[in-house]
């Protein structure tokens, strides 16, 4: 699979730069104020269930908006729709400040639900709009740029997030979050509409024809195209499988914590999560940086089908034997490494979705995707809760590793049947405007 540079793909894309500049900015003021957020609850509650909904509300809209924002970011101006996301974010981001003024708790938790809602439009419209921004051989790369940034971010902003409150208050964070969301809107202005559709026909394998205007009558087209094209429908049954056992993963990190590994630092955890979470970003960022190195190699059908199943196979094998190791280093390095495999992995297979899907379905099917696989994941944290009434924090990252690489098995299979393959489609060098 062909790519180029990072930096030759920002100074050479004008409209990209904008969008991947409006991105670091933002993301990095969302995640200083997810410590705001979460100290702020505790702050005015002292209760740990008001965080339980505080992180239930981030969840929640993901799964309820997902549908309205597919069909929307496919049926209209998707630059509008970012923009507006960004200046709604901004204004939601300061419904925080009102705790300060006596308003009661239960506002945070609203703010933090219609800011989840927001960002559901804002980043369908932001991934269905990638691949009209970039020439094909620039996708893979766009993407690691992407989702790279979205993991350093995680690290970086959380860390900057947690100083900047602790030393300026919780305020601060949220103030410099909306500006970060103004300042995003900002950049996005500066990239023309047409950018963001089609201006080639990018053919997937099916063709589902569009019956009316009706919303409801475009959800079930969008399903429809999902049951009719066997790659899509084989890719997002691999995500959802995946989340039976990657949903588990923050429940796992928060028990091996607190109880494997609790006096490690002398802080009852705090250190040992602190350091299981970084290993997984950073892991996560080290494997999106891998992807351009294994796009490389995905080069047709059978060597990208391969490179999928093998790479979720072996990274919940390497998660499963993180369960088993008797340090905390060597555990954090098991679970690097499992993140390092999946983040390529999920780099290459995001690229291929893109080169696959046609723009009119594109929205609706990655935000489906996305809806069902964190569906999975919350089962997945209800059911490793229950095993953790029963076995050990460590019994249970064993589970999780291995229904993890389970989809990786099953994708294997299925293509030894030849019920898989992946189409040629995204694999030829089409060319589209910057």
């Amino acid at each position: 699979m062909q790519s180029i540079g990072h930096a030759e793909l920002l100074k050479g894309n004008r409209n990209f730069r904008q969008l991947w500049f409006g991105q670091v900015i933002s993301e990095l003021g969302t995640w200083f104020s997810f410590i705001a957020e979460l100290g702020l609850v505790q702050k005015y509650s002292g209760s740990s269930w008001m965080t339980t909904w505080l992180l239930v509300a981030r969840l929640l809209p993901v799964l309820i908006m997902a549908p309205f924002a597919g069909v929307v970011v496919d049926r209209y101006d998707r630059r509008q729709v970012m923009i507006i996301s960004d200046v709604l974010r901004a204004l939601i981001a300061l419904g925080y400040l009102s705790l300060g003024f006596g308003a009661p708790v239960w506002v945070a938790v609203l703010c933090s639900g219609l800011m989840s809602a927001s960002n559901t439009f804002f980043d369908a419209a932001k991934n269905a709009s990638i691949a009209n921004m970039v020439a094909r051989h620039e996708m893979l790369t766009a993407n690691v740029l992407m989702f790279s940034t979205r993991f350093l971010q995680l690290t970086l902003g959380a860390a900057l997030g947690g100083l900047t409150a602790a030393k300026f208050g919780y305020n601060a964070a949220f103030v410099i979050n909306s500006l970060s969301f103004l300042l995003s809107a900002w950049f996005i202005i500066a990239i023309p509409a047409s950018a963001m559709r089609r201006r080639v026909e990018q053919s997937g394998e099916v063709q589902v024809e569009a019956k009316s205007n009706a919303f409801l009558v475009d959800v079930r087209e969008g399903f429809a195209y999902i049951r009719a094209n066997r790659f899509v429908r084989a890719v997002i049954m691999v995500n959802v499988g995946w989340a039976m056992g990657g949903g588990m993963n923050n429940l796992i990190f928060d028990r091996m914590s607190r109880v494997e590994f609790r006096n490690f630092g002398g802080s009852n955890g705090d250190w040992a999560m602190a350091l299981l979470t970084t290993a997984a970003g950073a892991g996560l960022f080290a494997g999106m940086m891998m992807a351009r190195r294994a796009g490389a190699f995905a080069v047709n059908d059978r060597r990208a089908g391969n490179y999928i199943g093998w790479s979720l196979l072996i990274h919940g094998i390497c998660f499963a034997m993180a369960g088993l190791m008797p340090t905390l280093w060597l555990f954090s390095l098991f679970v690097a490494v499992s993140r390092m495999i999946l983040g390529a992995e999920f780099g290459v297979q995001e690229t291929l979705m893109m080169r696959v899907l046609p723009d009119e379905y594109r929205g609706r099917v990655f935000t489906t995707d996305r809806a069902m696989e964190l569906s999975m994941m919350m089962l997945a944290t209800l059911l490793a809760g229950f095993l953790m009434t029963k076995i050990s924090p460590r019994s249970v990252m064993v589970v999780s590793g291995l229904l993890s690489a389970l989809p990786g098995a099953v994708w294997l299979t299925a293509m030894w049947l030849n019920r898989i393959t992946v189409p040629a489609s995204a694999f030829g060098e089409l060319k589209v405007e910057s």
